[in-house]
């Protein structure tokens, strides 16, 4: 193996490691001394010019679309590894860099196709890990706005016009499966930000074009039965938080 061989892989498993790390963060009793081991080897590969800024956001940015673990634990130690006093320029400056490129990342998937499934039996329809990843994503992009580590233009800029415009081919069963999971993603994304929403990350009337764009395709026929009823939890909850 040659070493520029040797060096991607051993960037590759740190990134994975600590990937895996920030998944583990699920209880209290697991956090802190985990938190501990994530703040050692991202401040490590930085400090020892390891890897670059960008190649550690690009390596460890896949943990939002990882399963299991808590993204509301994952927000956490990200918010408190940037504010730490002692926390060098470069670690503040992964933190930062992580999250705006999760954000654009989930922006520029909810405009465009997911990955349709391999499986032949399945052709045309969009494959099941790409489409719980994309609702996970959207869940993990909610967490980041709700830990205040996503600024309020970033977000307007980046995610309004992907959750209120819509782009589809010609495909029909393809896109009443896209707006299952559109549907899906955009309810986990609001719930896990919380009422953050409705303090001038969106004005209230951006909100309520997502509410009835998806509730007119509701009536139409193109989510499924049980996502509309999601359409309707999700209007209904928005409603309660606004009073």
């Amino acid at each position: 193996m040659s070493n520029k061989a040797g060096l991607h892989n051993c960037k590759d498993h740190i990134s994975s490691k600590i990937r895996s790390r920030l998944i583990w963060l699920t209880t209290r009793s697991k956090y802190d001394r985990i938190a501990q081991k994530i703040e050692y080897w991202i401040e490590y590969v930085l400090r020892e010019r390891f890897m670059t800024v960008d190649e550690l956001v690009e390596g460890v940015s896949y943990v939002a679309w990882e399963d299991g673990g808590s993204f509301a634990n994952v927000g956490r130690f990200l918010k408190e590894f940037r504010d730490a006093p002692h926390r060098s320029e470069q670690a503040r400056s992964f933190v930062n860099q992580l999250c705006s490129h999760i954000l654009r990342w989930f922006a520029i998937a909810s405009v465009d196709y997911l990955p349709k499934a391999d499986d032949s039996q399945d052709s045309g329809k969009i494959s099941r890990r790409a489409g719980s990843g994309f609702i996970r994503a959207a869940s993990f992009v909610g967490h980041l706005i709700a830990s205040g580590l996503l600024s309020h233009e970033l977000v307007r800029q980046h995610l309004l016009k992907p959750l209120t415009d819509h782009y589809y081919g010609d495909n029909e069963g393809f896109q009443l499966q896209f707006y299952t999971v559109r549907a899906n993603a955009i309810y986990q994304l609001f719930i896990a930000a919380g009422n953050t929403i409705l303090q001038g990350l969106f004005e209230a009337e951006d909100v309520w074009v997502c509410f009835e764009t998806l509730d007119a395709q509701s009536k139409e026929g193109n989510i499924k039965e049980y996502d509309a009823a999601r359409v309707k939890v999700w209007r209904a909850t928005l409603a309660k938080v606004s009073q």
